[in-house]
């Protein structure tokens, strides 16, 4: 004959836990659970061990699952977390109130943990995430297991271990990072660069890595490195104890006649991951002393991700010149017109001052078509000004930017933005304008005039100021000028001053890609250039 269960007994049914718990302590009091009841513990670790950096916020956790296969609702439980095994190396914390019992020994209420309802037939139990980090004394390379257990009175509910490890990092950088100094062109900086061999295994030597921006170099280049228009590296062959901590000696940079808003960042790595990578222009090898490491008595840091990284800004000006055009035609004709935006120097600055190429432009340059013509041809990187539209003829005013490619504007670098001007009326002749939007150091040639003559000979009203690339004559269908352009067969000629250059013209190696200098580029965001309103090019 079949009985039914006691309704005391089945009040006491079993219960699930799940998602972060980890939990091992002393049974709690209670009922005894049915027989079958048990808590079916997952993982998200999959059975690998969870690997804890010993950086400054934890970011290992584990993160578990209980489902609840009983038959009747479990209302009076436990789950333990013990990571005793973890004394000295870790540090536990958990989402969720528990009671710490002692030292990495955590008891919580299952009900509790359910957020005060019973664990019903197949429900799962949310539980908190279960955060590790490294202690002061945690040895790299050390395993330990933290058990987790649910217990309903004598009875118990079921277990799962969790596998944790202290990570073999190898070298972590715990000097010279984020450092900001201002400097002037052709001083000398020392920058002081350590780090920290978090292993238990030894090296022979590290690879060193070192991006700087166009106004910095490395001075006196180490025999051990080989260097590059963007950086350089450096293999330092010393015996690298586990644990010591090292500073470099021998890292150092000159800052260059160009140089104001600069940026370098360095990394030591235990492998040639990344060394070998690295791309180098116009590479090689220096021939002075070479670089290498010296003992710190005062050993490690503070362990952050990343490189050493700093900002340099440097005491220095620049000129930013507008450059117009005089043009002589007559009705009907198309001349050509040379404009554009010239940097004198003496610095050398970035054209980008975001996150990339089109993003916060550092120069502007507006150029206002001359009344009595019309814009019929339009270069690339030049924007009606109202509603910002790329390759439009016929906009009175434009907003013309650098070319996204080239990161830098060099000094003495001439950027042209080249129109072709029909025109239309004589009689409506006035000036147009070239004018440069930057805080450079001399504002008295930021505007200059774009000046149509038909035959030689003003026509129209009279406006315009600032200063002009030259003049230009045409006469019996052909021209000259004392610069650059011409006309034949009526076409008009222009004259502006200056030669298109690029970041590396001076080399013939073509322009420096704005990725190159990446790494340097967000510590230069707050360089003197702040002024600028944040303007985006599309």
């Amino acid at each position: 004959m079949h009985r039914h269960l006691p309704r005391r007994a089945l009040r006491a049914g079993a219960t699930a836990l799940a998602a972060g718990l980890l939990v091992l302590g002393a049974p709690a009091s209670g009922q005894a659970a049915p027989a079958g009841t048990s808590l079916e513990f997952t993982s998200d670790q999959s059975g690998d061990p969870v690997t804890v950096e010993p950086y400054e916020d934890p970011t290992a956790y584990a993160y578990l699952n209980a489902r609840y296969t009983g038959s009747s609702e479990l209302t009076d439980f436990t789950v333990t977390i013990d990571a005793t095994a973890l004394k000295d190396q870790m540090s536990l914390s958990v989402t969720q109130s528990c009671a710490e019992k002692q030292k990495l020994l955590l008891v919580c209420d299952g009900k509790t943990l359910n957020r005060g309802k019973p664990l019903k037939p197949g429900d799962i139990l949310r539980a908190p995430f279960l955060h590790f980090k490294t202690l002061a004394t945690a040895r790299p390379g050390f395993t330990g297991a933290v058990r987790v257990f649910g217990q309903a009175g004598d009875t118990a509910l079921g277990e799962i271990t969790i596998k944790t490890a202290v990570a073999e990092v190898g070298p972590i950088i715990d000097r010279g990072r984020d450092s900001t100094v201002k400097s002037t062109p052709g001083a000398m900086l020392r920058p002081e660069v350590g780090f920290t061999h978090y292993s238990s295994r030894p090296l022979q030597g590290v690879y060193v890595t070192t991006w700087f921006s166009q106004g910095l170099s490395l001075t006196d280049v180490p025999s051990n490195c080989e260097v590059g228009r963007e950086g350089g590296r450096c293999h330092i062959e010393a015996p690298v104890e586990p644990g010591g901590s090292y500073d470099l000696d021998g890292f150092a940079l000159k800052v260059g006649g160009t140089a104001l808003s600069e940026s370098w960042n360095l990394s030591v790595s235990a492998t040639t991951k990344g060394y070998e990578a690295m791309h180098l222009t116009d590479a090689h090898r220096g021939t002075g002393r070479a670089m290498s490491l010296v003992p710190r008595a005062g050993g490690a840091g503070k362990f952050e991700y990343g490189s050493a990284s700093g900002g340099v800004y440097v005491a220095n000006d620049y000129d930013l010149e507008a450059v117009g055009a005089t043009l002589d035609g007559k009705a009907g004709q198309v001349v050509k017109a040379e404009l554009g935006v010239r940097n004198n120097g003496p610095a050398t600055i970035q054209q980008w001052w975001g996150e990339g190429p089109g993003d916060d432009p550092a120069v502007v340059t507006k150029v206002t078509v001359p009344p009595g013509t019309t814009a019929v041809k339009v270069p690339k990187g030049c924007y009606t000004f109202e509603d910002h539209k790329s390759d439009t003829p016929g906009a009175k005013s434009y907003s013309c930017f650098q070319d996204h490619d080239d990161y830098y504007f060099d000094a003495k670098q001439f950027t042209p933005f080249d129109f072709e001007l029909r025109i239309d009326d004589p009689k409506k002749l006035a000036p147009g304008s070239v004018k440069v939007d930057g805080p450079d150091s001399n504002n008295k040639n930021n505007t200059a005039a774009i000046t149509v003559t038909v035959g030689g000979k003003p026509a129209g009203g009279s406006g315009g100021s600032g200063s002009t690339g030259g003049s230009g004559s045409s006469t019996g269908g052909s021209g000259s000028t004392g610069g650059t352009g011409s006309s034949t067969g009526g076409s008009g000629s222009t004259t502006s001053g200056g030669t298109a250059q690029g970041s590396m013209a001076d080399t013939g190696a073509g322009a420096l890609p704005w990725y190159a200098t990446a790494a340097g580029g967000a510590l230069a965001l707050g360089a003197a250039l702040s002024v600028l309103v944040r303007r985006r090019v599309r």
